[in-house]
């Protein structure tokens, strides 16, 4: 079962703060579903400290989680934070390919 979430829905077009992130990965960790598809679609910005929270929960949580309709901004800030980690030694986290 694949289920679909608007994060515009959840935080608006602004997602800023850490704590909202590690909520809503609860949420999302106590949905039946093993598949996720989370949507981009009108999130105009997320903070650096959001988008570091949202990979490392994508890598803690045991479900498959797709990002779709990210805009070039927020693909930036997501490659922005992977390129730290692989400063740092640490693992990537995959997200949409065409934020690579």
């Amino acid at each position: 079962m694949e289920t679909r979430t608007s994060l515009f829905e959840v935080f608006g077009n602004n997602i800023i703060t850490r704590n909202s992130m590690k909520d809503f990965f609860e949420e999302i960790n106590s949905l039946k579903s093993n598949k996720l598809i989370l949507d981009f679609k009108k999130i105009t910005f997320i903070s650096r400290s959001c988008a570091d929270e949202y990979l490392k929960q994508k890598k803690a949580i045991n479900k498959e989680i797709a990002e779709t309709n990210m805009s070039e901004n927020i693909c930036k800030m997501f490659s922005l934070v992977n390129r730290q980690y692989k400063k740092e030694g640490l693992d990537l986290v995959q997200i949409m390919p065409e934020c690579e």
